[in-house]
């Protein structure tokens, strides 16, 4: 999981750098407004993501169900 952010990290950088050295030689791809709202979008698709995974945690996940309750113990998972 940590090899699959650090290169998304990474292509994004490349991308954004790409696009600064872009800008330096006048050329105009996206505009600051594009990358503006682009940004507010993911950041807002990432705290709606945090939310259901607290949700989820919080109030739908039954970890009760997958324990053998007749034997003595919760530590024994079902077979």
């Amino acid at each position: 999981m940590k090899k699959i952010v650090g290169i998304l990290i990474l292509l994004l950088s490349i991308a954004f750098i790409g696009i600064i050295i872009l800008r330096v030689w006048g050329i105009t791809i996206v505009s600051l407004d594009n990358i503006l709202r682009s940004g507010y979008t993911l950041l807002l698709l990432g705290a709606l993501v945090v939310i259901l995974i607290i949700v989820y945690g919080a109030f739908l996940k039954n970890d009760g169900g997958n324990y053998n309750k007749r034997v003595g113990n919760n530590a024994h998972p079902k077979l």
